[in-house]
This record gives C-alpha cells, structure tokens and sequence, in this order.
C-alpha cells in the first residue's frame, strides 16, 4: 500500500469513526471493511441477545394469557355444566394449560431462531393472538349478547307464565338464534367497525394487537363474572388507544366521534326506547 493510499485508508476509518457516533448512524455508508465487521459482529450479538429475549418472556407472556383465557371457560362457561369442581382443582386445571402453552411457546420460538427478530416476533404473536382474539370474543359473547338476551328471555318468560318473575330460563333455540345474529351482522356490516378498530386508530401490530385483546378480554370477563353489563367494543378501543398512546400514534381525530358517540348513544337510545313504549301503550 502506498502513502497515499494509507493516507486515504486512515481518513477513511477516522470518518467510519466518527460515523457510528452519530445518532442516525447508516451502515451503508461505512467505508472499510474493519468498521464493516465490527458493524456486522456487533449485529449479530443483538439479534442473539434478541432472541434469547424471545425464547425467555414471551412464553412468560403466552402463559399468562392461557391463565386469563383458560379463566374464562372454567370459571364462566364450565360452570354452567356443574361438573363439581373444586377451586383447586380449576387452578390446577389452568396451571396446567399454562405450562403446556408455555412449552409450546418456548419450543415454536427455539425453531425461529434462524429467521430475523422481526419476522419471529411476528409469527410468535400471529399465532397467540388467534387465542387471545377468540378469548375476546367469547367475552363478547357472554356480555354482549349476554345484555341483548336479557330482555328478550324475560319477556319469553312473561310470555309462558303469565308472570314477572326474578329470572328466567333462556332457551337453547334463542341463545342460538341471538349466535346467528351475531355472526350474521359481523358478516354484513361489520367491516367499517373492524377497519376502525384495527387499523383506524393506531398502528396495530401482532403483539399490540395481543396485548389488547387480552387485556380488554380480561376487563369483560371481570365485569361479567360481577353481572355488570359493559361494551366489549368501548372496552377494546380503550385498550388500543393504550397501544396508541405507548407507540405515540393515537388517532385522536377519530377518537373524538367516537367519545361523541358514547355520550349520545345511551340518553338517544333511553329517549327512543320510551317514545316506542308509549306509542304502543296507547295503541294496545
């Protein structure tokens, strides 16, 4: 190598240098080989220490949330089949569907070692938010449509006794009339709603969307479990607009017809309700 030659090579390394301290560092524009595998060694210890991360909470996490949904169906839907099971034998139950989904968990992300951080933590939370997604909805369903039933079975009641009784037994065919309706409008006129909810308000992402149906699937429960009837759909948006306000890219724009909506809905649908009534007191 001549002087010249080594004088531009030291010019070089003293501006790769100076480079890789600058905040909006771009590797691409590093010129010799020396600072170019520092760059790529240094890389490959992230992703690795990446990964480890990985494999180390995020079956942690999946755990957890089999915990919450394995709660639903023992505590809220097992019940009603009156099996006889003690509260130690539930725990036990959801210990051990924790323990399973932590393992499968632990042994997916072993196998994504070989694939970039990125495109694991994707694939990991793709698939546990299928559970959490159907964890939510079966919140929904045991609030939701749980709140439309409600009167409806009680008038049924009214209906076959004659009398106003303090409860009411919900027939098979009506729970499952009230399922179709519920899927059927989901299917026809719920694509403006989804679009809102996942991709309107905030930047979603496999593990924001986790993080959210599993949190607002754990206040429905709670509020279920306690005969409080709540809104699946506000509870959920409140747990996106958490997502947005970590990730600092909250809609707010979109949000303010909505909040509108919420302060609306329930004196509008008081005022028409009681309008129906009396038009058919006076009529019958």
């Amino acid at each position: 190598m001549t002087e010249i030659q080594q004088m531009a090579y030291n010019g070089a390394l003293a501006r790769d240098a100076g480079l890789r301290n600058e905040e909006d560092f771009d590797p691409d524009e590093l010129e010799t080989d020396y600072y170019i595998d520092i760059h790529n060694l240094n890389a490959k210890k992230e992703d690795l220490a990446a990964h480890r991360a990985l494999e180390t909470y995020v079956p942690i996490i999946a755990a957890l949330g089999s915990m919450v949904i394995s709660a639903m169906l023992i505590f809220k839907g097992l019940k009603n089949m009156h099996l006889e099971l003690s509260t130690l034998n539930n725990l036990l139950i959801m210990l051990m569907i924790a323990a399973s989904i932590w393992m499968a968990t632990y042994i997916f992300a072993k196998t994504l070692k070989g694939h970039s951080l990125n495109k694991s933590t994707f694939l990991l939370f793709s698939w546990m938010q299928v559970f959490t997604a159907s964890g939510f909805a079966f919140s929904h369903g045991a609030n939701d449509i749980a709140n439309a039933i409600g009167p409806f079975a009680a008038i049924l009641d009214v209906l076959r006794t004659g009398e106003m009784g303090s409860s009411a037994a919900v027939p098979p065919i009506a729970m499952l009339t009230f399922g179709v309706a519920l899927i059927s409008g989901l299917w026809f006129i719920g694509k403006e709603v989804i679009a809102t909810v996942g991709h309107n308000l905030t930047e979603m992402h496999p593990a924001s969307g986790f993080s959210a149906e599993l949190a607002a699937a754990a206040v429905v429960l709670l509020a279920s479990m306690f005969g409080i009837p709540v809104s699946s759909t506000h509870i959920l948006i409140g747990a996106i607009m958490g997502i947005g306000l970590v990730n600092k890219q909250a809609n707010w724009d979109l949000m303010k017809p909505i909040a509108l909506a919420w302060v609306i809905t329930l004196p509008a649908a008081a005022i028409l309700s009681s309008l129906v009534f009396l038009a058919l007191a006076n009529i019958f």
